[in-house]
């Protein structure tokens, strides 16, 4: 190993050895070029591993990749791996079609920070059996570290997180130092990631969205399949607003102002609507509406949503709640919605990619490389269409 040795000229003399020659200065990764919204992309990207598509999480030019034992951090512009970051404890993989990862961004004291869930087993010591629990992964994200983890202890209502059929530890969202765990079938949890501590605990309670400092989910089903959609306080679990009582219902974030609800009423009669932050219900319509309600918030003044594969795809003000357009219309197809991001919408046709205009439902671009399920300025990202486990990150040209 060579050091080099900076000296001053006092002390040096003739017989002295020369200098080694100075170590080359790193070659700076040049920046990626930035479009807002980007329109199209390179047929071809950086490759970040194996994971769901809908787990990554991309902040400028890194990606978070959490997969079912350990998360990885890739700058997306030189291809490096920043950092691979696993849970303290052993993951719990016994069911990974089941399994979700996905990260929420917040900030943690003035800083962004990625946070990370994965639940763990934890194992027998001295009299004290095993048991399950949550593990948080706080990542810093400018640079990928892993500044701590924070343990959420499972309680005996919980039940076998293997056994839960859908994502038995899933992130609600986060706001400051605080996120929102949803865990098992039916239990919500608030945690300061800044303290570890944990805030309240509802057993009862299955939160689907954060509407700014308020946690919005569905009850415990009553003997007639009901469930009641509240509101509950972020900081304290206290009860808010109660909307209406409804059967099969779903809910999704409908951006800063509203979520978007479907469910099935007393006559047995779907129906639509928004609910505003202090529960109140607008644009309240019946209608044969489907199950597979997806929304997506653009960040900026749109929401998009579909509801199951087959539905039309439809856009609203994310302020107001309007109804700005929808497809299909006269002569025009609905596409299949991937994501919408700053005014743009990413979906395919056919599976032949294609963009909209968030604002207008109009073409923007009809050949944008790929489809991508995530975007930033940088570039999207896209799951192989060969190989869905298998994400790449496609830079932007234009």
């Amino acid at each position: 190993m060579i050091v080099a040795l900076v000296a001053t000229t006092a002390g040096c003399s003739d017989d002295d050895p020369p200098a080694p020659p100075a170590a080359s200065a790193p070659v700076a990764t040049p920046p990626m070029p930035a479009y807002d919204p980007p329109t199209r992309f390179s047929p071809t990207g950086t490759a970040l591993g194996e994971g769901r598509p809908g787990d990554v999480l991309l902040h400028g030019t890194t990606a978070f990749v959490p997969g079912d034992a350990q998360t990885t951090v890739v700058d997306v512009a030189s291809g490096n791996r920043l950092s691979v970051l696993t849970p303290k404890q052993s993951p719990i993989t016994s069911n990974p079609a089941a399994a979700g990862h996905r990260p929420v961004l917040i900030d943690l004291s003035g800083r962004p920070a990625v946070i990370v869930p994965y639940a763990v087993e934890i194992p027998a010591s001295g009299t004290v059996v095993a048991r399950q629990a949550v593990e948080l992964l706080v990542i810093d994200a400018t640079d990928g570290r892993l500044t701590k983890t924070v343990t959420v202890d499972a309680k005996p209502a919980e039940g076998d997180f293997s056994l839960v059929a859908r994502d038995y530890v899933r992130l609600v969202g986060g706001r400051g130092s605080v996120v929102v765990l949803g865990i098992g079938k039916q239990v919500t949890v608030a945690v300061d990631v800044s303290t570890g501590s944990t805030l309240w605990r509802d057993n009862d309670f299955d939160a689907s969205t954060l509407l700014g400092d308020t946690v919005v989910g569905l009850t415990a089903p009553d003997s007639g399949y009901r469930r009641s959609i509240n509101g509950l306080a972020m900081l304290d679990g206290a009860k808010r607003w109660s909307a209406l009582s409804v059967a099969n219902a779903e809910l999704a974030a409908g951006g800063p102002s509203f979520i978007v609800a479907v469910g099935q009423q007393n006559d047995g009669e779907r129906f639509y609507t928004l609910i505003k932050k202090d529960g109140t219900l607008v644009n309240r319509t019946k209608g044969d509406y489907g199950a597979g309600l997806r929304c997506s918030y653009d960040e900026a003044a749109v929401t998009v949503c579909a509801i199951g594969n087959s539905q039309p795809l439809f856009a609203l003000d994310s302020t107001t709640g309007d109804d700005l357009w929808q497809l299909p219309a006269t002569g025009r197809r609905a596409p299949r919605m991937t994501v919408a991001w700053h005014g743009a919408v990413y979906g395919t046709v056919n599976n032949a990619a294609v963009v909209l205009d968030a604002r207008t439902g109009t073409d923007k671009e009809v050949s944008p490389g790929v489809a991508p399920v995530a975007v930033t300025t940088h570039g999207g990202l896209a799951a192989n269409p060969s190989d869905s486990a298998a994400l790449a990150f496609h830079p932007a040209l234009g």
